[in-house]
């Protein structure tokens, strides 16, 4: 009779161990991969995210101009207004972009705020508002654990309110701005404002429909949706 070969249970036993042991060490690896790409996928956002806040930022506060705003219960608002209000800063720049030509002015209303960990960015379609003016909402940054806002007046001095009622100055001559973020730390910039001295008067010349004095006329609110549309949608200068 032919003898019958095979394994034993022992055997067995020793062979399925060593195969968990190998699919087990398998599957912590690719763990660990997708654990690590993923940590660097969000590494990458954050970073971007800051970068890009800090740009809009750059954007913003080199183009601030003396050019004072009306909320929308008709009282009038200082051009920069810092540490108090509603907002961490609230101010009037140029360089609005107009890729779609239409009527409105190249100065835009821009105020940045912290909120649950989130810094946004919040601007309005109009300089003077009605009452029914609301404002576009731009989420920049998470996970930002406190934003803090320095200024150097004339004289030479630091400030964290603005405006500074022991100067005479429109605006201050720069800005210190620290972000503390959970993934980056502190993140510390600083912008050197424009001149002070420009006038209203220069501004106002610069602007296309601001002539009448009422940023919130009927023709600007007329635009108002479908400026909303392209800035939702495109870079926060446009």
């Amino acid at each position: 009779m032919k003898q019958q070969c095979g394994f034993t249970l022992l055997e067995v036993l020793v062979s399925m161990s060593i195969f968990a042991v190998i699919g087990l060490g398998a599957y912590q690896m690719l763990r660990t991969i997708i654990d690590t790409h993923e940590a660097t996928q969000s590494s990458n956002k954050a970073t971007s995210s800051l970068v890009r806040a800090v740009a809009v930022m750059d954007r913003d506060f080199s183009q601030i101009v003396p050019r004072p705003v009306r909320d929308e219960y008709g009282e009038p608002l200082q051009p920069l207004v810092v540490g108090s209000g509603e907002f961490y800063i609230e101010l009037t720049r140029t360089g609005w972009n107009n890729p779609a030509k239409r009527q409105r002015s190249i100065l835009q209303r821009v105020a940045y705020q912290l909120s649950d960990g989130k810094l946004s960015r919040h601007f309005w379609l109009v300089l003077d508002r009605a009452e029914d003016s609301e404002a576009v909402v731009q989420d920049l940054i998470d996970g930002v654990e406190s934003f803090q806002i320095s200024l150097l007046n004339e004289d030479g001095e630091g400030t964290d309110v603005w405006p500074d009622f022991n100067s005479e100055a429109v605006m201050p001559l720069a800005m210190e701005i620290i972000i503390a973020t959970k993934t980056h730390g502190d993140v510390r910039r600083v912008f050197v404002l424009p001149s002070a001295a420009l006038s209203f008067q220069t501004v106002k010349g610069n602007e296309n429909s601001d002539d009448s004095g009422d940023g919130g006329g009927t023709e600007e609110r007329d635009n108002a949706e479908g400026d909303r549309r392209e800035s939702q949608e495109d870079d926060p200068d446009e």
